[in-house]
């Protein structure tokens, strides 16, 4: 019954093609089986006029990228089409820098990509991937019809998954598709939003069935180990290849099985293949921007040693951190290892190693070209390496500085009015994007100076760019979209259409809001707050802005990208003493100063890295601030204080970019009121006079504006508007995904953390250290201090924090947890920050952005404590992380560092047991008298060398000296026993010296010693054997050590002095103990024959 489904299935599939627009059906059944071995396919695998692929996903096994249509694609060239297949590649529109890949695939089967994947661009490039796939494959089914079945479709990669949903979601009737699946199978869970959408689209189409059991078919040959998990040089070779088909969520997933099995399995796996899976595993985290794990990665490759190997390996962990850094925010950091990367480049005399690092510098100097925001400033970029980027041919990195790095000041950027052409670099840049068919970076091109051109007043050339942007996009519905909705109403709200900016907001909220996109929401609202101030709605703007806030709670963000906290707080300081909300006016300007005491000291201070906070400077932050404290003295009845906050603000206005147009008006009216309430009418008139002039000169868009506003992005005169609870249910929705994210991130760190403490044969410090670095990465974390008490008092464990710790601090720390025994987390943002000044100020109350401190007590008993925190940053758009801490920290931290106490309790308790049976070992093991081997020591070493020869570690060698002391009877008899001992240890450290590390002493009993040595040269052994001699020679029988013990003059004649025998014999590959046991033997027989005959001589 089964077959009977399945035929029928398969012969719907198979006369559809030509014929019906969505010829593709998913067949759901419960059990295992090959579709591939049905009757039926070998009927049709005879048929000429289409062609056929039967494909089966295996569980277990690593399935390749967009697997197998990328085959189909290749095997369907060879077989139909001519010329040559970069010819064909560009007709299919691939994008330039993906068809070495997908040429390289054709040719080898392994995927090689020349110029590397910017993380700003990876979505970008996977819809061009998928793009130019479903391209090849409509070109190809022209020519001949194409039915593809895939069976066990749930073990297909995200990169199949996402072409076949665009496939199904085509009209195409010469491609049908056939996807088999079985119930009982199961999935990643990064996997199920494409499985999820492909599934509905075809039961939207009634194109799903269910046929029941598969359990009459034969079933797959139970399994016994993924060979997925296997680290070899195939799935190697598979891995590589996704990533650089870009399935990256997939090559993760798949490289942290391989990962965990290593880790925690003890995976037997070659040194050389574990670094090459670690390190690209490395390289997809942070294109998946979990940089803490791409951190945590480079910790793991510098345990492991690849001889002959060791400059390159340094190389490649230098530049991942600071590849890892610079997308982190931390540019300082990211700079160090660069230049360390540079510096073994040029030791290797690695030209494309010495390449890539200086590109590197560049890059971290516009952060990584991660946010338009952050490039806003010329960058010094050296001639050769422009060269350098030409003869490699990163044409795309070049693009990337012509437009970014130069081109920034606003009298270049006027220029872009009368034409584009005049923006030298910048048109350059344009060109070559256009050249390989970038769209996204004309995109990101345009929003640049779009930005530039608004935050300097020119809201014009605004304008134009952002309908040559628009006329330029494919997707008119798409998130480039919605955001030149908001930069055009912005720029509308600037030149005072502020009834037509609101047509525009509306539209790009509606477009954001079908997008799931909160976090531009939120910057809309905050664009609209300010057109609410241009119209004197200062309760809508204040409930704009606070959305803005809890936007930024909410979704963990750092700042949105048109605004920082600073700057944000300034605002609400403004519309709330607008509508004469003092208190409400003071907490804000309280959270704004925390930001901007940091920000002004760094002005002061400068910086190598050559950024300055964010796009817009500080001067508009700090008109904002001292505005509304004029405004606030003024409420207060203290004009003449407002009057001098007034003449700040004038200041910081004639600097600030970002805030002429909507609050010049309103400064300069309240201004004049102030000098009218003082009577100072000569002022009073002067700013009238500047108010005018303003207001003459911002007229001046009228006479060009009906022309421009003819061009603008269409918008219906009554778009239908997205309610607030709609907007407050996706937030909320948003929020709670971005926690469950967060907390699965969290379980999957906790396996690696108690990996890390548990551990022993480490002391606490060493463990501290290795477990506080993968904490500090993990978290993005900047300073931490862990202290532990031992006799009620403090031992630091851990800090960084740059802060040592002194009987004083100690007890002001003890005193604040004390107060707070259940610890506490604070932020900039967060209400308390002022309530910990105890603790933050120790630390640097304006450097410290977020804390969290916990202590642990018992029984009242302050037991230890850990302090860490986030330090304010530079540039707040620069990062893919997040700085402000929550409760959910604090409370993850807790847990932590509760097993963090416990594993420390163990190491002591551990550290106990271990110094009591090392004494009882070594009890055990030594002579108690000379401090060397007893017999037992010896045959336990002994024992011990043969595991390193059998393992290879040591040359299977040894020479052996067995030693009989001569006239020790004398000493003992004359002197008595006191001395004998005496003897013994001297002659004990002289055979010590002899064999230093090259060997080992035994007293073998008695005045009799066992030197082992760890060669067979008999040469050698001669050589140590004379030195015994001459050394016993220089003691002249210890007589000064003697007489010192004895406390009297002696005389010992000279053929009455101590000395030796010595039997001496060697053996190479030696195998068994045995051996070793004969040699011991031979030596003692040796030594026999000088006794009897030449006493006091050696023999070999």
């Amino acid at each position: 019954m089964m077959e009977k489904y399945f035929n029928g299935a398969v012969e719907q599939l198979l006369d559809g093609l030509g014929n019906t627009p969505f010829n593709s059906f998913m067949v759901r059944y419960n059990g295992e089986f090959r579709i591939s071995e049905l009757p039926v396919f070998e009927e049709i695998r005879k048929r000429t006029d289409i062609y056929v692929a039967t494909h089966e996903f295996v569980n277990g096994e690593i399935a390749g990228g967009y697997e197998p249509y990328l085959s189909v694609i290749c095997e369907m060239f060879r077989k139909h089409m001519t010329g040559s297949f970069e010819d064909f590649l560009a007709r299919c529109d691939v994008y330039y820098l993906q068809r070495p890949v997908i040429l390289s695939y054709f040719e080898t089967g392994v995927c090689k990509r020349e110029e590397p994947v910017l993380l700003d661009e990876v979505e970008y490039e996977q819809e061009r991937m998928i793009h130019a796939l479903e391209n090849m494959l409509l070109c190809l089914s022209k020519v001949c019809p194409i039915a593809i079945f895939l069976n066990h479709f749930q073990y297909a990669t995200w990169s199949t998954m996402a072409l076949t949903k665009r496939l199904i979601s085509k009209e195409n009737p010469n491609i049908g598709l056939f996807i088999g699946v079985s119930d009982s199978g199961s999935m990643p869970e990064f996997l199920i939003p494409v499985w999820d959408a492909i599934y509905e689209k075809l039961d939207d189409g009634s194109r799903v069935y269910h046929i029941g059991n598969a359990e009459t078919v034969r079933k797959e040959p139970e399994r016994v180990e993924e060979t997925g998990e296997v680290a070899d040089e195939e799935n190697y070779r598979k891995l590589t290849n996704l990533v650089a088909l870009l399935d990256y969520e997939q090559a993760s997933y798949l490289l942290k099985k391989i990962e965990r099995r290593i880790k925690f399995d003890n995976l037997e796996v070659a040194d050389e293949m574990k670094y090459k899976m670690l390190h690209l595993l490395g390289e997809v985290s942070i294109l998946i921007q979990d940089i803490s794990k791409a951190l945590e990665i480079s910790e793991d490759l510098e345990k492991i040693h690849l001889p002959g190997k060791e400059k390159d390996c340094h190389f490649k962990q230098d530049y991942l951190v600071a590849t890892a850094y610079m997308y982190q925010g931390k540019l300082q950091e990211a700079l160090e290892y660069t230049r360390r990367a540079l510096t073994v480049a040029d030791e290797m005399g690695s030209e494309h190693g010495i390449f890539l690092a200086e590109l590197m510098e560049t890059q971290i100097q516009m952060s990584g070209w991660y946010n338009i925001f952050f490039c806003a400033q010329d960058v010094k970029v050296k001639q050769e390496l422009i060269q350098k980027l030409i003869r490699n041919n990163f044409q795309n990195h070049l693009a990337h500085i012509y437009i970014y790095a130069y081109d920034n000041k606003p009298e270049i950027v006027a220029k872009a009015y009368r034409s584009e052409d005049l923006l030298l670099y910048f048109s350059k840049g344009v060109r070559i994007a256009k050249k390989i068919g970038n769209e996204q970076l004309i995109y990101m091109a345009y929003q640049k100076n779009i930005m530039l051109a608004s935050t300097n007043g020119m809201y014009e050339i605004s304008l134009l760019y952002s309908i040559r942007t628009f006329e330029s996009l494919r997707n008119k519905e798409s998130i480039e979209a919605g955001r030149i909705y908001s930069g055009v109403a912005y720029n509308l709200c600037a030149m005072g259409e502020n009834e037509r900016a609101k047509k525009y907001y509306d539209k790009a909220i509606k477009l954001f809001y079908y997008l799931r996109r909160s976090e531009d929401i939120a910057e809309v609202e905050y664009n609209r707050a300010l057109n609410c101030i241009m119209c004197g709605e200062y309760s809508e703007a204040e409930e704009y802005l606070t959305r803005c806030m809890k936007a930024v709670e909410k979704l963990h963000l750092n700042s949105l990208r048109v605004c920082n906290l600073s700057k944000l707080y300034g605002l609400l300081a403004l519309v709330a003493i607008l509508q004469g909300k003092r208190f409400h006016c003071e907490r804000y300007l309280s959270n704004c100063r925390q930001f901007l005491n940091y920000v002004l000291e760094k002005e002061q201070l400068g910086g190598e890295i050559g950024a300055v906070h964010d796009y817009a400077k500080v001067d508009d932050d700090m008109f904002l601030y001292t505005f509304s404290k004029a405004l606030l003295a003024r409420f207060d009845g203290q004009d003449e204080r407002a009057c001098v906050l007034f003449e700040q603000a004038e200041g910081y206005l004639k600097c600030s970019e970002g805030n002429q147009f909507f609050s010049q008006a309103l400064f300069r009216k309240s201004r004049m009121e102030c000098f009218r309430d003082l009577g100072d009418l000569a002022q009073y008139k002067q700013e009238e006079q500047v108010l005018r002039d303003y207001e003459k000169q911002h007229g001046r868009f009228e006479s060009r504006m009906e022309n421009m506003l003819q061009k603008l992005p269409p918008v219906e005169e009554k778009e239908q508007l997205v309610t607030r609870e709609q907007l407050d249910e996706l937030l909320a929705q948003e929020s709670v995904l971005l926690a469950y994210q967060s907390k699965k991130s969290q379980l999957d760190f906790i396996s690696t953390w108690q990996n890390l403490i548990d551990v022993t044969g480490v002391s606490a410090k060493e463990m501290m250290e290795a477990v506080m670095k993968t904490f500090l990465n993990h978290f993005n974390i900047d300073c931490a201090m862990y202290v532990r008490y031992r006799d009620r008092k403090p031992q630091v464990l851990f800090n960084n924090t740059g802060k040592e710790m002194t009987e004083q601090i100690s007890g002001q720390l003890e005193a604040a947890f004390r107060q707070n025994m259940g610890g506490f987390v604070i932020s900039k943002i967060s209400s308390n920050y002022a309530k910990h000044k105890n603790v933050t100020s120790i630390f640097g109350e304006d450097e410290v952005c977020s804390m969290v401190a916990i202590p642990f007590f018992n029984n009242e008993k302050m037991e230890s404590y850990l302090i860490t925190y986030v330090l304010m940053k530079d540039n707040w758009h620069s990062s893919v992380n997040r700085y402000m801490l929550d409760e959910d920290d604090l409370n993850m931290y807790q847990m932590l560092f509760r097993e963090v106490k416990y594993s420390l309790n163990r190491i002591e308790a551990y550290d106990k047991i271990y110094e009591m049976n090392t004494k009882l070992y070594l009890s055990a093991v030594t002579d108690q008298l000379t401090g060397i081997y007893n017999r037992e020591g010896f045959y336990r070493k002994l024992n011990s060398l043969m595991g390193e020869f059998k393992r290879g570690e040591k040359k299977p060698q040894l020479g052996l000296m067995f030693i009989d002391l001569d006239n020790f009877k004398h000493y003992n008899d004359t002197f008595g026993h006191d001395v004998g001992d005496l003897i013994l240890i001297k002659m004990a450290e002289i055979f010590g010296q002899t064999c230093a590390d090259q060997g080992f002493v035994c007293r073998y009993g008695g005045d009799e010693f066992i030197i082992v040595f760890y060669t067979a040269d008999k040469r050698q052994l001669e050589d140590w054997a004379k030195q015994i001699y001459i050394r016993i020679e220089e003691a002249e029988g210890f007589g000064a050590e003697i007489a010192q013990t004895l406390g009297e003059q002696i005389t010992i004649r000279k053929e009455e002095r101590i000395s030796c025998s010595i039997g001496i014999v060697a053996k190479e590959k030696i195998t068994e103990e045995e051996e070793i046991n004969t040699l011991i033997k031979q030596a003692d027989d040796l030594l026999y024959t000088i006794k009897t005959s030449t006493k006091g001589t050696y023999r070999i």
